[in-house]
C-alpha cells in the first residue's frame, strides 16, 4: 500500500541530526520542490478527475437523450406503421365495395341486355309467324286460282277471288309489338301514345 502524503507534510517533514548528515537548507529547498510537484500533480489530479466526472455526467446525460429519442423514434414508427396498415384496409375496403358496387352494376346490365334479348326474340318470331301466315294465305289463294283455272272455270274463278282475296297491306311493326307476349319491355320500343 502506497503511502500517501500532502505537500505540507512533505515541506514539514522533519529529520533526525546525525553527525555529517546532508545540508538541512538543500534537503528544505528539494522537499518544497517535491512539496510543489505533488501540489501541482494533486491540482492536474483533481482538475482532470473533475473533468472526467463532467464527462461521465455528459455521456449519461446524452445516452438518456438517446435512449429518449430512440423510444420516440420507434413510438413514432410504431404510429406510422399503424396509419399506414389502417390506411391501406381502408383502401382495400373500399376497393371491394367498388368492385362490389361495379359486378352488381354489370349484372344488372347483363340480365337488362338478356331480356332486352328475349324481347327482342319474341317480337321477331311473332313477325315472322304474322309474315309466315300472310304468305302461307297468299300460297293457298294462288293454288286455289291456279286449280279452278284449271278446270275451266276461270271466269268464275276470278269473281270469287276478288271477292276472297283482299288486297294485301304491308305489317304494322307497332302492331306486332302490341300484339307480343312480351309487354315489360313494350315502352322501351314504342312511343307512349301507341302503348295501352
Amino acid at each position: 500500500m502506497a503511502l500517501r502524503f500532502t505537500p505540507l507534510d512533505i515541506r514539514n517533514q522533519e529529520f533526525a541530526k546525525k553527525l555529517q548528515g546532508y545540508k538541512p537548507e538543500e534537503v528544505r529547498v528539494f522537499l518544497s520542490q517535491v512539496a510543489e510537484f505533488v501540489d501541482n500533480l494533486l491540482q492536474e489530479n483533481r482538475s482532470l478527475q473533475n473533468e472526467i466526472d463532467a464527462l461521465h455526467k455528459r455521456i449519461s446525460s446524452l445516452e438518456k437523450q438517446a435512449t429518449t429519442i430512440k423510444e420516440a423514434m420507434e413510438e413514432q414508427a410504431k404510429r406510422t406503421i399503424a396509419e399506414a396498415e389502417e390506411q391501406a384496409e381502408q383502401m382495400i375496403n373500399q376497393a371491394e365495395t367498388r368492385a362490389q358496387s361495379v359486378l352488381r352494376e354489370m349484372q344488372l346490365e347483363v340480365e337488362t341486355k338478356r331480356e332486352e334479348l328475349y324481347e327482342l326474340a319474341g317480337i321477331y318470331e311473332s313477325y315472322k309467324g304474322e309474315m309466315l301466315r300472310t304468305l302461307d294465305g297468299l300460297l293457298k289463294s294462288v293454288n286455289e286460282f291456279e286449280e279452278k283455272k284449271e278446270s275451266r272455270k276461270a271466269n268464275k274463278a276470278i269473281a270469287k277471288l276478288g271477292v276472297k282475296m283482299r288486297p294485301v297491306e304491308p305489317l304494322d311493326p307497332l302492331f306486332v309489338i302490341k300484339h307480343t307476349v312480351h309487354r315489360r319491355k313494350k315502352r322501351f320500343f314504342t312511343p307512349k301514345d301507341v302503348e295501352e
